[in-house]
């Protein structure tokens, strides 16, 4: 039972990423023609800075609170008890996130510049209070929280087709994105389909503070994480023109779309991984093994095609489509970001590998502190690369994807170095207890 519960979880989720790759590849090339590589640039651009927002609202419960939950939700009082915890602090950290980002955009000429789009992508932070997908993951029923996404965004993307039409449509564009997930929260708040909502509880201070104490580490990790990653679109857009932002997040939006391949797979194996490792460690290390064959082949697979068949695309669409058409125009423009893309592909694989070393065998035995530090080195990487690599420089979206490279790869070697010293040492814990 407790396999098939994995397995329907993978899948579903892998259902809702094959919906979200359907989406993508409609809005993907609609958005880029009809913003224009500016206006994609300013939508990446106020998408990458409200992630800040959405960083500090999160503040790593989607992998401390799936945790706890996955160990606890066998007694519905101590889950509703970690529920109401983990809402009351993100609803507290929303409203800070949200003043923060306000402030900011009153205050930076670059973000004032554009005011209506980074109000409304605040509505990303909000989203990530109102759809709990972190209760969901720590009870094992990704699959209904895939079923209201994949309704959400059926009922969304129709208006995202109609009403944007021209690059003045940007902030239009980012309130239609951000409100599938916002939508299957108010679905699940009202029904509570799939999972009882647990009944209210007001929660003191002093619980609150012991929450985001013991998530601490893990947004710390993540904060450090996005000094690589949502960070280097908001330095490339301080340091470079927005053709430039365009063009490197053209190439990421499709390198972000593989690594989709992954996430659900990801999403299903940690709480799973995380439950053997408390309970029995030597089937958590065989669970381990599988999901590195897995993802490594996926992300290799992807890799491979983002580097070398993407080229072949545009041709083929200039003969069946016509040079006009939309596809095929959003493919010259990616074409222009192809030598960025032979750069940032390899991510994909490093990525993949990265995670199984380290989400998924250092943070489920306790390598906390080891993974912070890791990603803390790597974002103080990536930003002092990206400082002395992109200012001034005529390829500013190429020397960005090779900062990205570097500073994965350095993740992946540190990652693994420690990950196999952990896994020697349960192995050699398993064969002494049964000596014993």
């Amino acid at each position: 039972m407790s396999a098939a519960r994995l397995r329907s979880n993978i899948l579903a989720l892998y259902l809702v990423q094959g919906l979200n790759y359907v989406v993508s590849f409609v809005t993907f090339p609609f958005l880029l023609v009809q913003l224009g590589s500016e206006g994609f640039g300013v939508m990446n651009f106020a998408f990458a800075c409200v992630q800040y927002g959405v960083l500090l609202t999160d503040f790593g419960f989607n992998l401390s609170a799936v945790r706890e939950v996955a160990q606890a939700r066998h007694d519905p009082q101590a889950a509703a008890r970690i529920f109401w915890r983990v809402t009351w602090a993100k609803l507290l950290l929303m409203l800070a996130s949200c003043v923060l980002l306000f402030g900011l955009t009153l205050g930076l000429d670059s973000w004032r510049a554009h005011a209506e789009v980074f109000f409304w992508s605040q509505l990303y932070v909000a989203s990530a209070v109102l759809f709990p997908l972190w209760y969901f993951q720590g009870f094992e029923k990704l699959q209904l929280a895939s079923g209201l996404m994949v309704l959400a965004r059926a009922l969304t993307l129709g208006f995202l087709l109609y009403w944007v039409n021209s690059p003045d449509d940007v902030a239009l564009a980012v309130i239609l994105q951000a409100t599938p997930q916002m939508l299957a929260g108010l679905l699940w708040w009202v029904t509570g389909w799939g999972i009882a909502r647990p009944a209210l509880q007001i929660v003191p201070l002093s619980e609150i503070r012991q929450v985001l104490k013991l998530s601490w580490p893990f947004f710390l990790s993540a904060v450090s994480t996005s000094l690589y990653t949502t960070s280097t679109t908001v330095l490339l857009g301080m340091f470079a023109a927005p053709l430039q932002v365009g063009l490197f997040a053209a190439a990421s939006k499709l390198v972000y779309i593989a690594q989709g391949l992954i996430g659900p797979f990801v999403q299903g194996m940690y709480p799973r991984i995380a439950q053997l490792a408390a309970h029995e460690p030597p089937a958590a290390l065989r669970l381990i093994r599988k999901s590195l064959w897995v993802q490594g082949g996926v992300g290799l697979a992807m890799t491979l095609a983002l580097a070398l068949f993407l080229p072949l695309f545009t041709p083929l669409a200039q003969e069946w489509l016509g040079a006009q058409s939309g596809l095929t125009r959003a493919l010259v423009a990616l074409g222009d970001s192809q030598l960025i893309m032979w750069w940032f592909a390899p991510v994909v694989l490093l990525g993949a590998v990265s995670l199984v070393f380290g989400q998924q065998t250092l943070l489920v035995f306790g390598e906390e502190r080891y993974f912070s530090r890791v990603l803390i080195a790597a974002g103080v990487l990536n930003v002092a690369l990206m400082c002395a690599l992109v200012p001034g420089a005529t390829q500013a979206g190429l020397r960005a994807a090779q900062s990205v490279l570097l500073v994965e790869g350095f993740i992946t070697l540190a990652f693994f170095w420690r990950a196999r010293q952990v896994m020697a040492r349960v192995r050699q814990a398993a064969v002494v207890e049964g000596q014993a």
